[in-house]
C-alpha cells in the first residue's frame, strides 16, 4: 500500500472519530447549540445590546409584576446620596498620622510670606571717587564739563595763570613810524635779531628781541643788549591760562567721559572730595 493512500485512510478515520464525539456517540455530553445555550440563560428576552434601541413602554411588564401579572414583593431602591455625601465620598481619606501632623502645624508657619528673591534685593550704588583734570585749555575744559553734566555729574571749574615763557622786548611805540625809527637805532648798535609786533592789542608796535622758556636765559640776553647800549629793553613774563575740572563720580564712568579726548587721561589725578 502506498504512503499517500495510507494517509488518506488515517484522515478519514480521524474525521469519523471527531464527528462521533460531537454527536455524543462516544458517551460525552455533546456541546450545546446556540438556541439551547440561550434557553438556559435567565430571562434571555431581557438581554439587550448597547446599540439596540430601548423597548417600547407597552411591551414592558407593569412595574412590580412578573411575566404572568403576579405582584412581586421587592425591596425599595436605596435613596440617592446627597451632593454633600457624594462630595465627601469622593475625597480620599487620609491616615490618622497625616491628619495629626497637619493639625500640629502652626498657623503662622502656614501663612508665612515667601522671602524675596535675591534679584529683588536693592542694588548697592557704586562708590564715588574724586577726580581732577588739570592743565586744560579752554576747549578741553568746555568739552569735559559738558560731558560730565550730560552724565548727571556736577563739575567744579577753576583756572590758573602761570608764566609760559619770558619775552625780551622794547615797550610798544606810539606809532608804526616811531617803531621803525627805533629799529634803525638798534641796527646801528649791531642788533639784528628783532621784529615789530603787528598784531592789534596791548603789544602792538612793540619791538621783540627774543622769547625764552626760562627767565634766566632771558636775563642773559638782556645783559648782552645793555652792554651794547640798548636802552628801555626789559623782560616780560608771558602768561598762559590753564583750567582745572574736578568732579566726584564712579571709577567705571571715567573712561566713558574721557573717550575721544586725546591726552586727557594723563592729566587726571585723584583729589580730595569737595
Amino acid at each position: 500500500m502506498s504512503t499517500s493512500r495510507l494517509l488518506i485512510i488515517v484522515l478519514i478515520a480521524l474525521n469519523a472519530i471527531a464527528f462521533a464525539a460531537t454527536q455524543g456517540w462516544l458517551g460525552a455530553t455533546p456541546p450545546l447549540t446556540e438556541p439551547e445555550r440561550l434557553g438556559k440563560q435567565l430571562d434571555p428576552e431581557r438581554i439587550r445590546l448597547a446599540s439596540d434601541p430601548p423597548a417600547a413602554d407597552a411591551a414592558a411588564p407593569p412595574a412590580g409584576t412578573d411575566e404572568d401579572g403576579a405582584s412581586l414583593q421587592t425591596e425599595s431602591p436605596p435613596a440617592a446620596p446627597d451632593e454633600a455625601d457624594a462630595a465627601s465620598a469622593a475625597v480620599p481619606l487620609l491616615p490618622e498620622a497625616v491628619l495629626d501632623t497637619a493639625a500640629a502645624v502652626p498657623a503662622t508657619e502656614a501663612t508665612s510670606p515667601v522671602p524675596p528673591a535675591a534679584d529683588d534685593a536693592p542694588s548697592t550704588p557704586a562708590a564715588l571717587s574724586c577726580f581732577a583734570w588739570g592743565g586744560l585749555s579752554v576747549i578741553e575744559a568746555d568739552t569735559l564739563a559738558r560731558r560730565l553734566r550730560a552724565s548727571g555729574v556736577d563739575a567744579e571749574r577753576s583756572k590758573t595763570e602761570s608764566p609760559s615763557s619770558w619775552w625780551v622786548r622794547i615797550p610798544p611805540q606810539s606809532s608804526r613810524e616811531q617803531a621803525e625809527t627805533r629799529v634803525a637805532e638798534l641796527h646801528a648798535l649791531g642788533v639784528r635779531d628783532l621784529f615789530i609786533v603787528q598784531d592789534t592789542g596791548p603789544a602792538q608796535h612793540a619791538i621783540s628781541l627774543g622769547v625764552f622758556k626760562t627767565e634766566a636765559r632771558a636775563r642773559v640776553l638782556l645783559n648782552q643788549l645793555r652792554a651794547k647800549g640798548v636802552r628801555n629793553a626789559g623782560v616780560e613774563a608771558r602768561m598762559s591760562t590753564a583750567y582745572r575740572i574736578q568732579a566726584e563720580l564712579a571709577a567705571d564712568a571715567v573712561r566713558e567721559i574721557e573717550r575721544g579726548m586725546r591726552g586727557i587721561a594723563s592729566r587726571r589725578t585723584a583729589c580730595s572730595p569737595r
